[in-house]
Order: structure tokens, then C-alpha cells, then sequence
């Protein structure tokens, strides 16, 4: 893989930074922008959206999904492992009230399942290898599943009255 190569003689070429930027104007529709892409998140019509979109959670678990699915696809190629798919799914708990900061709810999943399916004619030990160096490098995974540190930086602008 030619980004190995170069990250390994050029370590200082693997830093980035991503940025991205949320708006919401007009209810709770709100458009995301990065890198030239974009995309409407919304909430459902039941808790005060327009349901214009997906909800941030639809992206959040599409993105470990995916990020595990083709994560594990990398790695079976690294290793030189064939693998014809990979499904990944998940499921969590919640208690909806949590979001609306009503008593006695957290606004976290209480539980979050994930299933991970390899169809491979590898062994078995090879694949189960293979999920595990996988897990161990996924960003999306990690950052899920571990505690990490976030900053906030809050300003306040005049808006229209």
C-alpha cells in the first residue's frame, strides 16, 4: 500500500486535520459541511424536526459501521488475507426522553451490540486474528468505545432580532 510507504519514510505527512462545520437556522434541520462535501441532518417530526434528513446518530452508527467494514477489508489486504465481505451491524439502546433532558434518562445508549460477519475461505483463527489487529487500529471504533479528551470552545454572536 503506497500511503504505508509514504507514512513510514515521511511520518509528518500522516498528520491532518479535519474540519468541519454544523449549521442549523430555521428548526432543526441542519446541513454539515467538509472537503466539498455535504449532507442534512434533521430530527423526526415527533421531537420537533422536519425529518429533512437522517438523524446525527443514523451518521455516527453508519460511520463505525463503515469504518469497521472497510477497516477490516484494509487489513485483510495488508496481510494479505482474501476476504470476499465483510457486514457489520449495530444495535443500541436508548431511552429517547435523555435527549430532551427530561428526569431520570441519560442521554447516552444504554448498550451498543456490534456484529461483525466475514465471509472468507481463511481459517477461522486467521479471521479472528484479522477482526482483532482491525479493531485495535479503528479510529471510529476507538474513539466509541474509549474515553478520549474533547474541548469546547464557545463564542457568542448578535443575532437578528
Amino acid at each position: 500500500m503506497r500511503a504505508i510507504e509514504i507514512y513510514t519514510q515521511r511520518p509528518e505527512h500522516a498528520r491532518v486535520v479535519h474540519r468541519g462545520t454544523a449549521v442549523v437556522r430555521n428548526g432543526l434541520s441542519c446541513t454539515y459541511e467538509q472537503d466539498g462535501h455535504r449532507l442534512t441532518l434533521d430530527m423526526p417530526v415527533a421531537i420537533g424536526g422536519s425529518d429533512e434528513g437522517p438523524t446525527p446518530g443514523f451518521f455516527a452508527r453508519a460511520a463505525i459501521c463503515g469504518c469497521l467494514a472497510i477497516g477490516i477489508k484494509m487489513t485483510a489486504a495488508r496481510d494479505g488475507l482474501h476476504v470476499d465481505e465483510v457486514n457489520v451491524d449495530i444495535e443500541q439502546d436508548w431511552d429517547n426522553r435523555g435527549v430532551l433532558a427530561l428526569a431520570g434518562a441519560s442521554p447516552v445508549p444504554g448498550d451498543t451490540r456490534i456484529g461483525i460477519e466475514v465471509s472468507s475461505p481463511e481459517s477461522e483463527a486467521s479471521l479472528r486474528g484479522l477482526v482483532a489487529r482491525a479493531l485495535a487500529h479503528d479510529p471510529w471504533f476507538l474513539a466509541y468505545r474509549d474515553a478520549q479528551t474533547v474541548s469546547t470552545f464557545v463564542s457568542i454572536g448578535q443575532g437578528v432580532k
